[in-house]
């Protein structure tokens, strides 16, 4: 039995399913059509990473190359843009597509990224302040604790992953995340616990990882890296950053939450290293 051709609201609806797969997705949307042409203004698809495609532009030639465009911009990362195509042989302006419809379809390629995601480890009192701080500041945000009073959903703000951890960390926590724009913060109880979730993260090493910050003195910072090398982790080959956050003064957990934040949208911004975010991507939930 064939299957039946996703609509417009399906394609719609697919997008967030999309997003926490594959962290970013075009979206081809026909904005314009001319003369002959198999296509309506209005039709939608979304090509995925690698080339996977959910929707329907008409098909053929055309869409074909629509695929190619989409999977070059996903893998340039670039601005979205508005495409021609002539359903024609030859083009003076545009792409040719080769076939013989004769007229000209316009597409909008819309690059959409995941909003970049927070792992914070630790639910206590500076846990729970950052939470409510990075999603006010569009993170996505998920929290890992071994106990279970300090995961509780009603402590963070709505949509948080509360994730139950061992107190060693074992596992992969951020399994889930791992093609994800990923920042880290390690916020725990003790020195032990920091050192088992900063373990745990260089182990893994998500490939997404942007950043991977440690709360505490440098004492504290000093005795975690030490204790890391010890077990052949090098902070060094990480997005490393202790004591986490950046020096703006305050000790409550909700200055501390600030500092933490302000210090992860610098990186977000490309800001520390003098360049410009990406442009072009529409970031959605």
């Amino acid at each position: 039995m064939r299957m039946a051709t996703p609509s417009v609201a399906d394609v719609l609806a697919e997008i967030p399913r999309a997003l926490e797969e594959c962290a970013r997705v075009a979206l081809c949307q026909i904005v314009r059509v001319q003369g002959s042409t198999p296509a309506r203004a209005g039709w939608k698809m979304l090509v995925r990473p690698g080339g996977a495609t959910f929707g329907n532009l008409g098909g053929g030639a055309f869409e074909a190359m629509v695929r190619r465009d989409a999977c070059d911009l996903l893998e340039s990362a670039g601005a979205s843009r508005v495409e021609r195509y002539y359903l024609t042989e030859e083009a003076v302006k545009g792409q040719p597509t080769g076939m013989v419809c004769g007229g000209m379809i316009e597409v909008l390629l819309e690059l959409l990224t995941a909003k970049p995601l927070l792992a914070i480890c630790g639910g206590g009192p500076v846990g729970q302040a950052l939470a409510r701080q990075a999603a006010f500041c569009d993170f996505e945000v998920a929290v890992a604790d071994d106990r279970e009073d300090f995961r509780r959903p009603e402590l963070f703000p709505p949509g948080t992953h509360c994730l139950a951890v061992s107190r060693d960390y074992a596992g992969d926590f951020l399994a889930g995340w791992r093609h994800r724009e990923l920042y880290v913060a390690v916020v725990s109880r003790c020195w032990e616990t920091d050192l088992a979730a900063t373990a745990a993260v260089l182990r893994s090493r998500p490939e997404g990882l942007r950043y991977l910050g440690l709360m505490g003195s440098q004492r504290k910072v000093a005795r975690v890296t030490s204790e890391l090398a010890a077990l052949s982790l090098d902070v060094a080959t990480a997005p490393w950053r202790a004591p986490i956050g950046l020096a703006i003064g305050g000790a409550t957990p909700a200055e501390i939450a600030v500092s933490i934040v302000a210090e992860l949208i610098r990186e977000r911004s490309g800001a520390e290293a003098g360049e410009a975010a990406p442009r072009g991507a529409v970031r959605l939930a």
